[in-house]
């Protein structure tokens, strides 16, 4: 990579970074990354599918093509998530690509909100079931983390509002006139925690509650209470059907009370992710010619304690991902610290270096059909498995 590239994509970097948009609102974020991708002759949808955030820029023709992914949301205190190293890297992948290789087609995925705030929340989730990587024949999305390393894991999460609605009433004069949504909502919340007593423990489940809303006073009957309900498992599959059950409790519990209810998703299913071997050790490889000791999350036996949107994608298209180290060991994420850690100053030959990794495995992949059908039968094996 000459001097000239390296200093455009720190540059990105830097803009992305000073500008800290919030999730669905990262308009200067992403104009700039399409407006950067249309100078290297990169042909951009922008918006796309629907998302005025989202974009879609591509380079070449035919197969095989690989999908990158962009992330340029920041969070309340900035880029505590480093996300402004996400999009330079995608971008400074598919730039270098278009510059090495002879064949094949190089696609962005701008997707907005991986934090999962505001009206596009979790749009690779929605990238795809609306078939965007249908086109592509593996993706690449990359992170900054405490450690190198290749490989992802992570929970199949759904977040949701169940909203109770009684009828208010003087609590000592009428009681009796009044339906009481806080009750409603407190025996959901103890409902919900028992189901951790009959659950198989295989399916690694985590159950999150609050009360977004209690009443107003105590001298009147609760009319509104909303339960916010988190629920994640090592299983997607799984995880459909505990959703099914809990809104069966929620909805037989407002019943008995005689409330409404209302369910309020905040944002779309987040699968469990199936990380491709094969596209990992490709990366592994590249990670150690590079003279980087990079872990393969893939063999670590624990399991995952996160979740992401990129699981979505993982469901519908081979999958390989690689950490880039930035901070010190152990550094929180979202964290004031991490976001000085993902200043492009400090963590910028980090990112040249998560680049060339990508790069240089996507050009060994292209090189060989044999690797992309090896990519497709890993990918094939892990749809059939269930997960562990």
């Amino acid at each position: 990579m000459d001097e000239k590239l390296r200093e455009e994509i720190l540059d990105v970097s830097r803009k992305i970074y000073s500008y800290a948009e919030i999730g669905s609102e990262e308009r200067k974020s992403s104009k700039l990354l399409v407006d950067m991708l249309k100078s290297h002759g990169f042909r951009v949808t922008y918006p796309y599918l629907d998302m005025d955030t989202a974009f879609r820029a591509e380079w070449g023709e035919g197969r095989p093509a690989v999908g990158l992914l962009a992330e340029y949301d920041a969070l309340p205190n900035g880029h505590s998530c480093g996300h402004n190293l996400i999009a330079a890297w995608a971008y400074g992948t598919a730039v270098l690509l278009s510059k090495t290789l002879k064949s094949g087609r190089v696609v962005v995925f701008g997707t907005p909100s991986e934090e999962g705030i505001g009206k596009y929340a979790g749009s690779k989730a929605i990238f795809a079931e609306k078939g965007a990587f249908n086109d592509v024949d593996f993706v690449i999305g990359m992170h900054p983390d405490d450690t190198w390393s290749v490989g992802a894991k992570a929970l199949a999460d759904i977040s949701f509002q169940a909203i109770f609605r009684g009828r208010a009433s003087h609590m000592a004069d009428a009681p009796e006139k009044g339906i009481n949504a806080l009750d409603a909502a407190v025996t959901a919340y103890n409902a919900i925690n028992t189901i951790r007593g009959w659950a198989k423990n295989d399916k690694h489940i985590v159950i999150g509650m609050i009360f977004r809303e209690a009443g107003v006073a105590t001298n009147i009957v609760p009319e509104r209470a909303v339960l916010e309900v988190d629920l994640r498992s090592s299983s997607g599959e799984f995880l459909k059907d505990l959703k099914e059950k809990v809104l069966n409790l929620l909805d037989g519990i407002s019943k008995a009370y005689g409330t409404s209810l209302e369910i309020k998703y905040l944002s779309p299913l987040y699968e469990n992710y199936l990380s491709n071997r094969v596209i990992n050790e490709i990366l592994l490889e590249k990670f150690r010619e590079m003279g980087v000791d990079a872990k393969n999350l893939d063999q670590d036996p624990r399991p995952p304690s996160g979740s992401t949107d990129e699981a979505n994608v993982s469901k519908v298209v081979p999958t390989g991902h690689l950490d880039i180290k930035i901070g010190y060991p152990g550094i929180p994420g979202h964290s004031d610290d991490f976001r000085e850690a993902a200043n492009p100053d400090r963590a910028g030959d980090s990112l040249i270096k998560g680049i060339i990794v990508a790069a240089r495995s996507v050009e060994k992949i292209f090189s060989d059909k044999s690797i992309l059908e090896s990519i497709r039968l890993s990918y094939e094996q892990s749809i059939r498995e269930p997960p562990h």
